[in-house]
């Protein structure tokens, strides 16, 4: 079975496999996420999905923007019941009118123009962002809403 997800511009292709199609779908739900078109930060659709491992035991996948002035990424978490699913992070609205993306910029870019536009994800203010840093994750191992569920 083949699985599409677009980040920015590209499509990501992901092969599942299963003895049947109970196992097929159950392997393809681990692709938990749901498509991001838009860094949440600038509104760039130059994204790229990325992996990489720190200390050689923390595995991190991390959607990234490649906008020089923005440089954003969100991380995915792991959920803790089953380490091969990933999903991504969320964070309150700065509204308290929901969920959106978890975008960070790297520290050295806090003051990069904001995103304009009106897309998915909103950035929150930057007092907000100092006390997101400061808590720990509250659902960790939980899936973020998708749109149209």
């Amino acid at each position: 079975m083949k699985v599409e997800k677009k980040i920015g511009k590209k499509t990501y292709e992901f092969t599942v496999h299963g003895e049947n199609l109970f196992e097929a779908v159950m392997e393809s739900k681990k692709l938990s996420f749901y498509d991001v078109h838009k860094c949440g930060c600038c509104g760039s659709d130059d994204l790229y999905l990325d992996a990489h491992v720190a200390q050689g035991k923390f595995k991190y996948v991390t959607i990234k923007c490649r906008n020089k002035d923005c440089k954003a990424s969100v991380n995915f978490g792991q959920q803790q019941e089953n380490d091969e699913v990933f999903y991504i992070r969320t964070r309150d609205k700065a509204d308290g009118s929901g969920k959106e993306i978890d975008w960070k910029r790297p520290a050295n870019n806090q003051n990069a123009p904001q995103q304009q536009q009106n897309v998915q994800q909103v950035p929150d203010n930057q007092q907000n962002w100092q006390q997101q840093a400061q808590q720990p994750n509250q659902y960790p191992g939980q899936y973020p809403t998708m749109p149209g569920q």
